[in-house]
């Protein structure tokens, strides 16, 4: 399994997953959010896909991990992750 980060520049962070021939599996994601309230929106595809998760987290929560059921969520057309919230971070867990 593969941890990637990420982070906030400005207000907003954003990871684009292009496609490629091998899917991406995102088996879940953990947020840290030391400084401000955080949001994390991940999409299928690009900024206008389908939302597959969507959550907020109060500052200096201390929130379990998502963690998807029955291996993860499987993404063909890529994955587009928006994190906002100065100073935060969402981890994902990829296979």
């Amino acid at each position: 399994m593969i941890t990637k980060a990420v982070a906030v520049s400005g207000t907003v962070g954003k990871q684009p997953f292009a496609i490629t021939d091998d899917p991406v599996r995102l088996i879940g994601y953990h947020m840290y959010a030391p400084t401000s309230a955080a949001s994390v929106v991940i999409r299928s595809g690009a900024t206008s896909g389908d939302v597959i998760s969507e959550s907020s987290l109060p500052l200096n929560a201390s929130p379990d991990p998502v963690i998807f059921p029955r291996g993860g969520v499987r993404f063909d057309k890529g994955m587009h992750v928006k994190v906002l919230g100065v100073g935060s971070t969402c981890y994902l867990y990829i296979e």
